[in-house]
């Protein structure tokens, strides 16, 4: 059960006027939709760096090549 699965469930149990229930049901929603954000930032850092050290890996290979050739 996800927080916005338990903010239903919470809203179901109670009725309109206990407002503290109300307000944790909104509070649930609101992390887990912050939560979807962060965890797509974090999916784009994560290929962002692995983008940089694959490229960074070619470099080094072709570094590499070039002093060989150069010591040819």
């Amino acid at each position: 059960m996800n927080a916005n699965e338990l903010a239903d469930e919470l809203e179901a149990c109670f009725t309109k006027a206990d407002w503290s229930v109300l307000e944790a049901a909104t509070m649930l929603r609101q992390q887990q939709a912050e939560i979807k954000v962060l965890k797509k930032k974090i999916q784009n850092m994560a290929l962002d760096l692995l983008t940089a050290h694959a490229q960074a890996d070619d470099n080094w290979v072709e570094l590499q090549q070039l002093k060989k050739a150069q010591k040819k």
